[in-house]
């Protein structure tokens, strides 16, 4: 019985004439259709355009080379990128010699070669990962403990 009469509003509300828009929202309306077609069109590609894959970003799209566009962050540097870092570099050195006392200091770049961000393989940045220490272990585990007693008392409900 109260399926019939829920299936009888919903038949009532169905059967009420839509109602129409105002002159001024019907214009509004229209203009904004038309100004939606032009752009439409303008983004289309023209007959013999070249359409450009998208870029792919799934799984290993950022390691793994493998020719799809977007799937590789390292760009090999021109020679006037080359020249210009090594300039920068030497005058780096030359400046840190000409202060008393100053400690000779190596430049050490983070590798940035293939799996750099995945492998952990000891190169200076080759990992964004630090491991906790047992003072940081020990505070999460009172947090978590504490957070799971609160829960209990107030809801009785075990985390």
């Amino acid at each position: 019985m109260r399926t019939l009469v829920i299936l009888a509003v919903v038949g009532a509300c169905a059967a009420v004439p839509v109602i129409m828009d105002a002159p001024d929202v019907a214009a509004e309306k229209a203009r904004f259709f038309e100004v939606f077609s032009a752009i439409e069109a303008a983004a289309l590609p023209k007959p013999g355009q070249a359409i450009a894959p998208a870029k792919w970003y799934g799984p290993l799209a950022a390691t793994v080379p493998a020719g799809l566009p977007g799937s590789s962050p390292v760009v090999a540097n021109t020679a006037e990128v080359n020249a210009a870092r090594d300039e920068f570099f030497n005058s780096y050195r030359a400046q840190l010699a000409s202060v008393d006392g100053a400690p000779q200091v190596e430049v050490v770049q983070a590798w940035t070669g293939p799996m750099a961000a995945t492998v952990p393989a000891g190169l200076p940045g080759s990992s964004p990962f630090v491991a906790n220490t047992a003072d940081v272990n020990a505070a999460r585990q009172a947090f978590f403990d504490s957070y799971s007693r609160q829960v209990k008392e107030t809801s009785g409900v075990r985390v």
